[in-house]
């Protein structure tokens, strides 16, 4: 190589020109989903499981395939990544894929894994890497990876991998090399051209270089132009690899510090090596070996390749160049020829040629004394090198040369077969890469030229010749295959013919032909015979991870989580007698995978592969969906059927072929040019019938695959209105693209052509639903034509049948498959709205009746799924109509997708709001099917993806619980293991979320939308009832036996909640209060707000469920979480649950122990809850009751505001109502004020008394306020919203110093003695008893006065009688008065003068015993109370603050004026949180109560 210059480019420049170049590389690909999935399925083919690499078996070690899984793996998160909308699940996924490319991308590239080269699988990680940068919007890692992949595998890179990009930023400078090759090219070709002095150095080779000029080549020129192929590619990739370290040092270099050198452009040199020194070794890529296991990933594009070869065999010859130049393979150059023994793939079937070497038409003389073995291919001698095509174009044709190599001995057997190259092979010779030349053929050579007498030339490694004539063409396959057929034992295909088998009858397709995913060990890939659960969750054979673990190990092979048991667990039974079950159901397929301690070649010893040498056979590739597999296989016997009755090589067939096409000319000619529609619509009917008389004939096919026959057909769809001929013109259209889907890309090309076949369905021609969807339309294209009602109606309908053509597809399967492609497709919001469609087009009863055939199920189960996740209303009507077998039979016969559908659909369908009926549902499920639904669901949880675990770990447990629970049930204990430890999961909280969720539909109170009424259910038992009765409010609208169903449900309800909550609550001894204390912990409001319904469901069970022990284990793990939320959140419903969760702990004295250390912190919340939950007032009495609470502490006031009334006078009396305070004065005036906001705030003022208003009143049941006054005047006021308005005035003739009152009478006294009632006409009755009357409360019909003596006296106001209620403790000297009287929850207090340091009683108004007394040397003029406290008022200006619980003083508060200030009138609020005084100096002062 070269000096090195400095670049002169600058350096931001080039930085710039990778970042642009590799970012706009990367975004296409992310764009292109169809080339990434193209070029996983190409990289996949790479990695084949061949037994052509060794003679012998081979045994893959576990952690080679653990890499390869990573990759796997890997590969799959990015593309989930790629497609979710999902930020937070987009950023884990990409986590996630990160970790498992690393692990590829980090292999040292010197050695194999799994005799793959590490320096593919680093590469092709490396790209993918890229990708992931691309994604977090990292440019830099992004190029860097992208720069990395070129330098550790530069091949592979430029033609597999990004062989556009090695175009943009290698092949510029790759001119000198290019210009070198073509120059020695030129000078070799020129060498074996006759004549060629008539030729110059500018002429096209690629016209002079042809098979007629290579075959004329003599070995040493074939063995110079190899050599030149093999120093051309390795050139490319040692250049390659140094202009990317150049680009990655530029990348990575600082080119703001002037010290650091910047790196040097290298420079491309050719080669400057003679080729007669060229190494001899050639690179013989095909595919990479030893035999991978299916846990290596990538078998199903394996799989869904097969036809795809097949196809692309028989049309190889037809690929555009276009085509060959987009794609890049592998290709064999030494060895090219070399015949392969048996493939060890039991996955597919082959499709090889083979040519008997011992024909009688084919004479190859042969040394005989020289023994030659035939050898597979080997990899010893890999090393890169591109396939020889022109250095600056691609060929227009590709090479039909097959040619053997040189080394392969031959042993000389009567019967020996040679086989031509595979499947693989013949693709690779289409494909170019960005720089590739001609496909040479080596030294052994098979002429194919079209002449007559072909001439077949072998040249063995001597030089020698041996030439054969092959015998003219009028000699049929079939003659050659009965020439080989002599000497061997073919078998009989399905339809009687020999066709070419080289696989043993066993491996051949039958119903099920392996065994199920859940009965495979990953690491072996054999039925278990010792199965082990790790506590991963992941199950493995036992001597697997015991050679797992004895290599150093400690983690799970799978999911990479440590290990934490020492040893290994018992083994899992329940799965064992699963496959016990099922072995003896499928015994040969049993044995065929049952465990060995060494890898077992597919093929039997005894199994003999029958070379034929046949006709090509056409092959239907009609789209691949999973609900139409059966259509496509049955399509593809017949037109093989067809292909093989008709062989061209057939006189007779060819014959009558001809006889079709002449007949078939002037149909054709019609359709295409008539303007008669009579005339071109027979024409159409005579086309079908000719084409079902040719049976599919690839002539036929041809003619009739023309765009002007399309167009023609189409012409005829929008023109016509005979309703058979337009059937008609649908099924050859359909049969057309079932055999080529070229033609249906004439169809879509044209938007009108499907503008026209929509407007065909919308009429109800049902068989336009079979041609559209064989043109596979997007969403896009589907969505604007509102198809939905009309694929409803055919469904309902019953189809018509074509009298004598068969459809590729039933139009109500085909319409099923676009039903379900546009309710899966879209956003959210448009699957709802199309889901909706269904429903209210009554499809949903039409899809259920059409769940019997198994491969259409799939699609109707999604399709239910839609619907009852967008209406949650369906699931019932769904339950009242499904059979549950189908869907039980698709969940054991489907893969891991279809089962997480099945496991979400019955999730949903038993989300109903009866419990009763839905335990019948679980019971139907439990009892149906021919296996274990529980054993089978058991299974799948365990191996399940991490979104499927939710829904079976639910429906499971549901299961296991439609009984009367056991003491132990593996099947409960696996199923609440996974809900438990989604709880877990903090790195997702969408899993978490789910969880949650899950365990709210658990509880079994679900409304008739399904939605969870959990929580309304819990505030309705706290005493909040809005919100649950709105609930059900709102059911009414919806249903109207709503009451009768709940209260006929309640019990089930309540007894399912009992099982479910004792078996969550004691499960591991509680732990899942340990993980819902985690979730309480959550930033995300959402997830904390469904945790806190669940855990206060949990507690509050706790409480009425038989105590366990787990009683401690909650307090512990949930006290300081309930405590947070009811002291910091702001939610009033999220309060008032925290709040019944405290409830259930105070049952427990260890509990409410813990619970009284908080009561200081929580005492003011639960004052302010109060009046809205009573379960606030019981912990408040619970905890003023316990030993170590000091009332005093729970005490605190702060004075509010004080407002000055003296202009008016003494304040009287105060009265509080509904956040206003209404005052009255001296001077006759009453003062309406707004107490809404803890600052009074007056808004009227009335003077309707001429004197004092001594007091104010009003009854708790009315709405009118009643004043007394000394002008003699009782006075009735409607209460308004701002203000109070004088309605009624009575005349007394006295004046009046107190009042109470109601609707029916009016009580109040006045000078004298006794008391006088009122019934509000009429004259006052005065009813005495020789006492002065200081005061009046009334509860109901009885009046109790309190009168001087310290007495009480009761009077019955329907009899006018009065007797002494209590009569307390007189002195000698001074007066003794009762100041004072309240009534309050059935409790009469009574405050007065002071005797004996007691100046007030608490008296039980229905027993007349005194329960309690007010301790004090003041006597008490006023009282207030309130839930919480009693408040009472002295001379002395002093208000005590009594607990009302205990009746013990806590504290006092003093008036601002003093001791000289007379406290007239005391009152409180209903919600004990504020304080009024009115005082004689006219002031009113306020106070916040805390």
């Amino acid at each position: 190589m070269g000096g090195n210059y400095r670049y002169a480019m600058d350096h931001k420049d080039i930085v710039r020109f990778l970042i642009t170049t590799v970012d706009s590389f990367t975004q296409d690909r992310l764009i292109n989903k169809e080339q990434r999935i193209q070029h996983k399925e190409q990289c996949a083919e790479r990695l084949a499981a061949e037994d052509g690499s060794d003679s012998k078996d081979t045994e893959v070690q576990y952690s080679d395939q653990a890499v390869l899984a990573n990759l796997d793996w890997g590969i799959e998160a990015l593309e989930e990544a790629i497609n979710t909308f999902n930020m937070e699940t987009k950023l884990a996924r990409l986590d996630y894929a990160e970790k498992m490319l690393q692990v590829c991308a980090m292999l040292n590239s010197k050695q194999k894994t799994a005799g793959v080269p590490n320096f593919y699988l680093s590469a092709w990680a490396h790209l993918n890497l890229s990708y992931l940068w691309k994604l977090r919007n990292n440019v830099h890692n992004s190029v860097n990876h992208a720069i990395e992949m070129f330098i550790i595998d530069p091949f592979f890179s430029r033609i597999d991998f990004a062989p556009e990009l090695w175009k943009d930023l290698f092949h510029p400078h790759m001119s000198s090399i290019v210009g070198w090759y073509s120059e020695q090219r030129h000078r070799l070709v020129m060498e074996a051209i006759p004549d060629s002095s008539d030729l110059s150095f500018t002429d096209d080779l690629d016209q002079s270089l042809n098979e007629s000029l290579i075959f004329s080549m003599r070995p040493d020129q074939l063995e110079k132009m190899q050599k030149l192929e093999q120093l051309y590619g390795e050139s490319l990739d040692e250049n390659t690899r140094l202009y990317a370290k150049y680009y990655k040092d530029c990348l990575n270099s600082d080119s703001a510090c002037s010290k650091k050198v910047l790196p040097m452009l290298p420079i491309a040199e050719p080669p400057m090596t003679p080729l007669h020194e060229v190494s001899r070794s050639i690179p013989a890529y095909i595919k990479f070996g030893p035999i991978l296991p299916k846990s290596a990933g990538f078998s199903p594009f394996l799989r869904s390749k097969d036809y795809a070869r097949e196809v692309s065999r028989r049309n190889i010859t037809s690929t555009s160049s276009k085509n060959l130049e987009d794609s890049a393979r592998w290709e064999p150059k030494e060895g090219m020829g070399i015949i392969e023994e048996n493939e060890d793939d039991s996955d597919y079937e082959p499709y090889d040629t083979f040519v008997n070497l011992n024909d009688k038409n084919v004479d190859m003389k042969m040394a005989e004394d020289e023994e030659t073995e035939l050898r597979p291919w080997s990899t010893k001698n890999q090393v890169h090198s591109p396939t020889i095509f022109s250095p600056l174009d691609s060929p227009r044709t590709p090479s039909k040369i097959s040619s053997l190599n040189p080394d392969v001995k031959c042993k000389k057997e009567p019967d020996s077969v040679l086989r031509l190259l595979s499947s693989r092979i013949t693709e690779a010779a289409t494909s170019t890469s960005p720089i590739l030349s001609p496909h040479l053929s080596n030294d052994y050579s098979i002429s194919s030229a079209d002449s007559d007498n072909e001439v077949i030339e072998v040249k063995n490694i001597d030089g020698k010749s041996y030439k054969s004539y092959k015998q003219t063409r009028s000699k049929s396959h079939e003659d050659a295959n009965r020439e080989i057929l002599k000497n061997s034992s073919p078998y009989e295909s399905d339809e009687g013919c020999q066709s070419c088998i080289s696989l043993p009858i066993s491996e051949k397709q039958t119903v099920r032909s392996r065994p199920p995913k859940d009965f495979v060990c990953p690491i072996t890939s054999q039925i278990f015979s010792d199965p082990v659960t790790l506590e991963t969750g992941q199950t493995y054979e036992r001597k697997a991870i015991q050679e797992w673990l004895k290599t150093g190990n400690t983690t799970c092979p799978i999911t990479r989580q440590p290990l934490s048991a020492s040893g290994l667990p018992k083994t899992n039974y329940v799965l064992k007698r699963l496959i016990t079950s099922w072995t003896e159901q499928y015994p040969e397929i049993a044995q065929e995978f049952s465990y060995s301690d060494t890898p077992r070649n597919s093929f039997s010893s005894s199994t003999k592969e029958i070379p034929l040498v046949s006709a090509p056979c056409r092959v239907v590739d009609l789209p691949r969906h999973k609900n139409v597999n059966g259509y496509i296989s049955q399509r593809s016997k017949r037109f093989t059927r067809g292909a093989v009755s008709t062989s061209p090589t057939s006189v007779i067939s060819q014959a009558a072929i001809e006889t079709i096409i002449n007949s078939l000319n002037p149909y054709i000619s019609c359709l295409c040019t008539s303007e008669n529609l009579q005339e071109c619509e027979a024409a159409v009917l005579e086309i079908a019938r000719l084409w079902k008389d040719s049976m599919a004939d690839p002539g036929v096919h041809s003619r009739l695959s023309k765009p002007t026959v399309i167009n023609g057909l189409v012409e005829i769809l929008s023109a016509s209105l005979n309703r058979e001929v337009l059937r008609t013109s649908i099924y050859i259209l359909s049969e057309l693209i079932s055999s080529d889907e070229t033609v249906g890309e004439t169809l879509t090309s044209v938007d009108s052509d499907f503008d026209c076949l929509a407007a065909l369905l919308k009429n109800g021609l049902a068989e336009a639903a079979v041609l559209i969807y064989q043109l596979r339309p997007l969403f896009a294209q589907l969505s604007p034509h509102e198809f939905i009602p009309s694929l409803i109606q055919l469904i309902q309908n019953k189809n018509e049948e074509l009298e004598n053509f068969q459809l590729a597809m039933e139009p109500k399967d085909a319409a099923i498959a676009m039903l379900e492609q546009i309710l899966m497709g879209g956003d959210e919001n448009s699957r709802s709205l199309n889901a909706l469609s269904v429903i209210s087009a009554n499809g949903i009863p039409a899809l259920i009746k059409c769940l019997d055939r198994l491969e259409r199920s799939g699609s109707i189960v999604s399709i239910l799924l839609c619907c009852m996740q967008a209406e949650k209303s369906c699931r019932s009507l769904i339950a009242n109509r499904i059979e549950l077998s189908p869907v039980l039979e698709l969940f054991h016969s489907g893969n891991d997708c279809v089962r997480g559908i099945c496991v979400y659909f019955l999730s949903e369908l038993v989300q109903l709001n009866r419990r009763t009926f839905c335990n019948q549902i679980l019971q139907i499920i439990k009892d149906e099917g021919a296996f274990s639904t529980m054993h089978t669901f058991l299974v799948y949880l365990q191996m399940a993806p991490l979104e499927h675990q939710l829904a079976v770990a639910t429906l499971l447990l549901q299961l296991d619980l439609v009984v009367e629970p056991r003491k132990m049930s593996i099947y409960r204990e696996e199923a609440v293991d996974a809900l438990i430890e989604a709880l877990r999961i903090n790195e997702f909280s969408n899993t978490q979320m789910k969880a949650l969720d899950a365990l709210l539909f658990l509880t079994g109170r679900l409304t008739s939308s399904g939605k969870s009424s959990t929580e309304a259910w819990l505030l309705k038992i706290a005493g909040f009832d809005q919100p649950y009765d709105a609930l059900v409010k709102a059911e009414r609208l919806r249903t109207h036996d709503l009451m009768e169903t709940m209260e006929e449900d309640e019990n089930s309800v309540s007894s399912w909640e009992k099982r479910i909550a004792f078996v969550l609550c004691n499960h591991e001894n509680g732990s899942i209060f340990k993980a819902l204390e985690e979730c309480l912990r959550s930033n995300s409001l959402e997830l904390a707000k469904s945790c806190l319904v669940i855990s206060t469901w949990l507690t509050y069970m706790l409480s009425i469920l038989p105590d366990t022990g787990v009683r401690d284990v909650a307090c512990r793990s949930l006290l300081d979480q309930f405590i947070n939320v009811l002291q910091s959140s702001k939610n009033l419903e999220e309060k008032i649950l925290a709040t019944l969760a405290l409830k259930a702990f105070i049952s427990d004295s260890t509990a409410l122990q813990a619970l009284g250390a908080y009561a200081k912190i929580i005492y003011k919340t639960l004052r302010k809850l109060k009046r809205y939950s009573v379960v606030a007032t019981d912990i408040m009495k619970t905890l003023m009751n316990l030993p170590s609470i000091d009332a005093t502490e729970l005490w605190s006031c702060n004075e509010v505001v004080e407002l000055d009334s003296c202009s008016n006078g003494e304040v009287l009396s105060l009265l509080y109502l509904k956040g206003r305070v209404i005052s009255s004065h001296s001077d006759g005036t009453i003062k309406v004020w707004n107490a809404g906001k803890r600052v009074l705030r007056l808004i009227q003022e009335v003077h309707e008394h001429t004197k004092a208003v001594t007091c104010l009143y009003v009854p708790s049941s009315s709405d009118n306020l009643y004043s007394g006054s000394l002008d003699k005047t009782i006075r009735v006021w409607a209460i308004k919203a701002d203000e109070i308005q004088c309605i009624q005035i009575h005349d007394m003739k006295e004046a009046v110093y107190e009042l109470t009152a109601n609707a029916e009478v009016a009580c109040y006294v006045s000078q004298g003695t006794g008391v006088k009632v009122y019934n509000w006409s009429g004259v006052p009755k005065h009813v005495n008893f020789n006492r002065y009357v200081k005061n009046l409360a009334i509860a109901g019909d009885k009046l109790y006065c309190g009168c001087t003596g310290y007495s009480i006296q009761e009077i019955d106001l329907s009899s006018y009688t009065s007797n002494l209620y209590f009569s307390g403790t007189r002195k000698l000297l001074g007066k003794q008065t009762i100041h004072s009287l309240q009534i309050h929850d059935g409790l009469l207090f009574a405050g007065g003068s002071s005797v004996d340091a007691t100046a007030g009683k608490i008296l039980s108004l229905a027993s007349k015993t005194v329960i309690g007394s007010f301790s004090t040397g003041y006597d008490i003029l006023g009282i207030a109370i309130n839930n919480d406290f009693i408040f009472t008022a002295t001379k002395c200006g002093i208000i005590e603050v009594w607990l009302r619980e205990k009746f013990t003083k806590v504290s006092s508060i003093r008036m601002s004026g003093g001791g000289h200030t007379k406290i007239t009138s005391l009152i409180s609020d209903s919600d004990g949180g504020m304080l009024f005084a009115g005082s004689s100096n006219g002031k009113i002062q306020v106070w916040a109560l805390e």
